[in-house]
């Protein structure tokens, strides 16, 4: 199935870099991962199963805490560190704290560590307080904002980073109907992605019209209907057209897409998307 870009989402995970302190760190945008049905997550965000105990938790740092999905204790370790902290330490605590506070969907607390962060002399630092202040934005609708934020990201992220970061403001960019502009941060985006998917991916952005909305791939008919009865009555609340099956390739092999409507410019599909409410919809190219 179709990456939807959508779900390129900039809720960061967090790794280490080589440097002479441990708590040096550099934030990578990453993929939203789809957990799987099976697996519970405590409220932190981390999966129950096989929970470090207490103990185990207090040992870990702020970093490595964010990094497993804990994000309500990797907010409480970084602020309790950050009164004593100074330098290039102290941002990655305010970073981690940002970036936790936004998982935990506490955007307004997010925004208070994060945007001191934008001025920071380490372009990777700075880069991902943008992308992430830039996605909050995007959540508002403040899309001018984010289209700026993530903008300003993209040229201060490396590879993939800066592909995600470019595709956010394409995104925005073409709710606003400048596709102009988000057509050149897709083909921005295309030139400096390290993987071929994310590449692909972000060149097929950067096609012009005619736009559908695909709310799924499947590899057997009957799947694609199953999706398509779910969602008529979602099209008809959005007053968009009614889901149709199409013939389809998925990774290479025959499937089935369902696709939602036909549409003039990739601004004008976005705006119908935002209609449908939050799920896998992905704004492709009608004749693909």
């Amino acid at each position: 199935m179709r990456t939807p870009i959508s779900a390129v989402s900039l809720i960061p995970a967090i790794r280490t870099i080589r440097s002479a302190h441990p708590l040096m760190a550099v934030l990578l945008i990453a993929m939203l991962a789809v957990l799987p049905a099976c697996k519970k997550n405590g409220p932190s965000g981390a999966p129950e199963a096989n929970r470090p105990t207490a103990a185990e938790l207090q040992k870990m740092s702020a970093v490595d805490l964010y990094n497993a999905r804990y994000y309500r204790e990797a907010k409480d370790k970084a602020e309790a560190a950050l009164p004593t902290a100074n330098g290039r330490d102290r941002e990655v605590l305010q970073l981690t704290a940002g970036l936790s506070s936004h998982a935990l969907k506490q955007p307004a607390l997010a925004q208070h560590y994060l945007e001191g962060l934008t001025g920071s002399a380490d372009p990777q630092i700075a880069g991902r307080a943008e992308a992430t202040l830039g996605q909050i934005a995007q959540q508002r609708g403040n899309h001018q904002y984010a289209a700026d934020l993530f903008n300003r990201a993209s040229k201060k992220l490396d590879g993939d980073d800066s592909a995600r970061a470019a595709m956010r403001a394409g995104e925005s960019l073409s709710i606003m109907g400048n596709q102009t502009a988000a057509t050149q941060q897709y083909r921005a985006a295309a030139e400096n992605a390290d993987t071929a998917r994310l590449k692909q991916h972000a060149d097929r952005l950067s096609k012009q019209g005619p736009f559908t909305i695909q709310a799924g791939a499947y590899s057997t008919r009957a799947n694609a209907d199953k999706r398509a009865a779910e969602l008529a009555a979602v099209t008809q609340r959005a007053g968009l057209s009614r889901p149709l099956v199409m013939p389809d390739s998925i990774n290479g092999r025959p499937g089935f897409s369902v696709r939602i409507g036909t549409f003039a410019s990739r601004g004008e599909a976005n705006t119908a998307r935002a209609k449908l409410g939050s799920g896998q919809y992905v704004v492709v190219a009608a004749n693909e």
